[in-house]
């Protein structure tokens, strides 16, 4: 009961002593009071400003993430198939290398292979008729007879030198050949004559009475010549039916097979 007429007695005089207060106090705290008020709203009014425009700046800035995002996905991809290219730009590349590395080792045995086949080449020709050799001066003189010559000579040309000579060969083989020559008789004096070539097996010659004849047969330094007078007569008359001056007929001659 104390306690709660004490509490009365205070709340009666703090109204009393407010109610007490002067007229222009009481004036000032409302016009105090109003103010704050609104500075608040003002302040709220601001913040509501700055929130909305947070809020569509912020959607700006989602967008853009959003458009930056893409523009690194998209580079994200284009690295990794650039990655991908370079990746097998370096497998080709060893790849290619790699079949470099097997071609020139495969040159070099082509090469020499090469070099061996023209050694033999300028063996054969040595030994070739004097009429097979004209047909094919063109071809030796591409044959290199020394290494520096193989400067600027590809295996393929090389080939093509080697094979034309063989096939030059081959016809002249497969044929019977008419070439006018010289010949030195027994005392050593110049003869023209006409050879008749049996492929490159043998051959004989004579002059155009028949008095100076003989035969012709290939060897390791090339074609050997004997005087043969007593086949003078009968190389004639070959070399004769030959030339369509004579009558075709059966004519023995001597060949020497080696």
């Amino acid at each position: 009961m104390n306690r709660l007429t004490f509490g009365a007695l205070l709340s009666a005089s703090l109204a009393f002593w407010l109610t007490s207060g002067s007229v222009f106090a009481q004036g000032s705290k409302f016009e105090e009071a109003r103010t704050h008020i609104e500075k608040w709203v003002q302040t709220r009014q601001l913040i509501a400003r700055r929130n909305a425009d947070w809020r569509v700046e912020r959607e700006s800035i989602g967008q853009t993430i959003g458009l930056l995002q893409r523009e690194i996905d998209l580079l994200k991809e284009a690295i990794d198939k650039s990655e991908q290219v370079d990746s097998e730009a370096d497998a080709e590349k060893k790849r290619i290398t790699l079949s470099l590395e097997d071609l020139k080792k495969a040159n070099k045995v082509v090469d020499a292979a090469l070099w061996g086949m023209e050694r033999q080449a300028l063996v054969l020709m040595a030994r070739f008729p004097d009429p097979l050799k004209d047909r094919i001066s063109n071809v030796r003189s591409r044959i290199p007879l020394e290494k520096k010559d193989l400067r600027g000579r590809s295996a393929a040309e090389r080939m093509q030198n080697v094979v034309a000579m063989l096939n030059e060969a081959d016809r002249f083989n497969s044929a019977i050949t008419l070439a006018i020559e010289v010949r030195k008789d027994a005392e050593g004096k110049d003869r023209q004559v006409q050879a008749l070539y049996l492929g490159l097996g043998h051959a004989y010659y004579a002059d155009q009475g028949g008095s100076f004849a003989g035969v012709g047969v290939p060897g390791a330094e090339g074609w050997t010549w004997e005087v043969k007078p007593e086949l003078g007569s009968t190389i004639r008359k070959v070399i004769d039916i030959y030339e369509n001056e004579r009558s075709a007929e059966f004519v023995p001659v001597p060949v020497n097979i080696k």
